[in-house]
């Protein structure tokens, strides 16, 4: 191994296997610096040097605060108030086969396996059903709540939000308080439903509170045909029901806002129809 007899005799080339290296000339001596490197300051820069890699943000994922309770309520009972009518039709539905069985083998004795079949339907559904109605109704009072309070925003409601759960889940009370809370509610909204709605809801909250006593007082009586009764009237008793959620339903989105689809197909659609017309 020899050693250059001087600085920068050897140089290192690179090329591809492929092709021979090509001729390159000989870099510059590089120059000697006498004296102090900097001067009599150290060297600044009037603005931020922008070389390098460019500076690149990396997104984060912003964190939602947490929505208080009654707004997670209110914002689930559409979907609760759906399933609630769909459990009460499976409710009138289970109550009505029971029935028609009881009828069938009025003279006679049923099979065993239709007899617990129907029980079995009518106790799951009966449970389930009244779970699903106190899930609805506390849901439907966290929408009342809140939408009582951006409705009287940017004020305070001028009722408060105890007097308003207990007006409207209290037995019997809320049958006379609940009319109130909604025509108030009515009066302040820029986008509500009319009178006529409104009194369509009471009427079927009205006839569901009432099939549901009937069926109550007629289930206390004693005998095969009061038993029978009762369980017509509770299929009665969730139709009512299923009426009541529709309504109530139907209260609910006349509250609400448009949905972009009909604000697309039909509000820009009567703009650009106008605006022709115009120009014609």
């Amino acid at each position: 191994m020899t050693t250059p007899r001087r600085q920068g005799q050897w140089r290192w080339v690179a090329h591809p296997p492929w092709r021979p290296p090509t001729p390159v000339t000989r870099p510059p001596v590089p120059r000697r610096r006498t004296g102090p490197a900097w001067g009599d300051r150290t060297p600044t820069y009037p603005a931020t040097p922008h070389w390098g890699l460019p500076p690149v943000a990396i997104p984060r994922r912003r964190v939602q605060p947490a929505e208080p309770t009654p707004a997670r309520l209110a914002t689930a009972a559409p979907g609760i108030m759906r399933a609630a009518g769909a459990w009460f039709v499976a409710t009138a539905v289970a109550h009505g086969l029971r029935y028609a069985a009881l009828s069938w083998y009025a003279d006679r004795l049923a099979p065993w396996w239709l007899e617990a079949l129907t029980s079995a339907l009518v106790w799951v559904t009966g449970i389930v059903a009244i779970a699903v109605g106190v899930a609805a109704a506390v849901t439907a009072t966290a929408w009342l709540v809140e939408t009582r309070r951006r409705a009287y925003a940017p004020v305070r409601d001028p009722r408060s939000r105890t007097g308003l759960w207990v007006g409207s889940l209290l037995v019997v009370i809320n049958f006379f308080r609940l009319p109130v809370y909604l025509e108030e509610l009515r009066r302040v909204s820029t986008r509500a439903p009319s009178r006529t709605e409104l009194r369509r809801w009471w009427a079927a909250w009205a006839v569901n509170a009432l099939a549901v006593a009937v069926a109550l007082w007629r289930g206390s009586g004693d005998g095969a045909q009061a038993a029978a009764d009762t369980v017509l009237l509770t299929a009665l008793a969730a139709l009512a029901a299923v009426w009541a959620v529709r309504e109530t339903r139907g209260v609910m989105e006349s509250f609400s806002e448009p949905s972009p689809r009909f604000t697309r197909r039909f509000i820009a659609v009567g703009i650009l129809e106008t605006s022709a017309t115009r120009k014609e």
